[in-house]
């Protein structure tokens, strides 16, 4: 099967579950598990979601546009970043590139399941800060000596601090008596624009 048809299939069952249609089947599979997730701790099994999960997702999580649903296999194959689960028990947490509709990272929990031989999707949210959240996450993982893969453009994700740039000002520096005082930098504080 070619990744296209994968793609599309799955895109179809995510379509059918939106519009709430019986698939007469608990579990879908989402697509075989990327190379890069099993090298960051993921069997090699499949990926594969509760179908009720996919709907509940969808409903409590709107802020993750439908394309994002879609596109997921390929987008797993291809995130910002991955690193252990805060829980420590081989669940990873993975960052896509592309953010929701607030403009916030895209994270998609997945778990280990040995008794199934795949890992299981368990959710697919918008993380408000989300990539502070990640690069702390990510320090703590490396600390432990917990394998941590952050993508080319993930630095560049990072909240940035704000700019300081000097400016003349000569507000108050003409006293009552007519002399003038030299003239002074005054620091101000502009956010950057991300």
């Amino acid at each position: 099967m070619r990744d296209n048809d994968l793609l599309s299939g799955w895109a179809l069952i995510v379509d059918r579950i939106v519009r709430g249609e019986s698939l007469h089947r608990p579990i879908v599979t989402v697509g075989p598990t990327p190379e890069l997730l099993s090298r960051y701790g993921l069997s090699s099994g499949g990926l594969m979601m509760k179908a009720a999960k996919v709907a509940t997702c969808r409903r409590i999580h709107p802020e993750v546009p439908l394309d994002v649903w879609h596109n997921l296999p390929s987008l797993l194959a291809n995130p910002l970043a991955i690193f252990p689960s805060a829980r420590r028990d081989g669940s990873v947490v993975t960052l896509l590139i592309v953010k929701d509709r607030d403009n916030n990272p895209i994270v998609v929990a997945i778990s280990p399941d040995a008794n199934i031989g795949h890992n299981v999707v368990l959710s697919v949210y918008g993380k408000d800060a989300g990539f502070g959240w990640a690069a702390t996450e990510m320090e703590a993982a490396r600390k432990e000596g917990l394998p941590v893969y952050e993508g080319n453009g993930f630095a560049a994700s990072l909240p940035q601090p704000p700019a300081v740039e000097t400016a003349s000002s000569s507000h108050g520096l003409i006293p009552s008596d007519g002399t003038a005082k030299p003239k002074r930098d005054i620091l101000s504080i502009k956010k950057n624009s991300s």
